[in-house]
């Protein structure tokens, strides 16, 4: 039955905004980064990737916006490719953190 599964459903028009927002800041992000005059090092080059795996995550599930959050099954409602980004995100946080505490 792939009609059950949340992933088989056609998105609605605000699903569709809300993932070509995050897509759109996650192409905003590096193009301003890119044009900046700062200089730019490791921490910040980490600050970036986690912003644009955030930028990932919700992109590939724009519901946590348009509908109240079920705690019991968040688990089970998160598309594959939005726990991946996530856990991306997290890594490259604590990566940051540590690369902060050692400088």
């Amino acid at each position: 039955m792939a009609s059950d599964s949340p992933q088989a459903a056609p998105r609605t028009r605000g699903e569709k905004v809300v993932t070509g927002g995050w897509l759109v800041l996650g192409i905003a992000i590096p193009v301003s980064c890119f044009f900046s005059d700062e200089t730019f090092d490791f921490s910040a080059s980490l600050a970036l990737l986690s912003l644009l795996t955030l930028c990932a995550a919700f992109a590939c599930w724009p519901r946590l916006f348009l509908t109240p959050i079920n705690y019991k099954g968040l688990c089970d409602s998160v598309p594959r490719g939005s726990q991946i980004a996530m856990s991306l995100f997290v890594g490259l946080t604590v990566l940051r953190g540590m690369v902060e505490l050692v400088a």
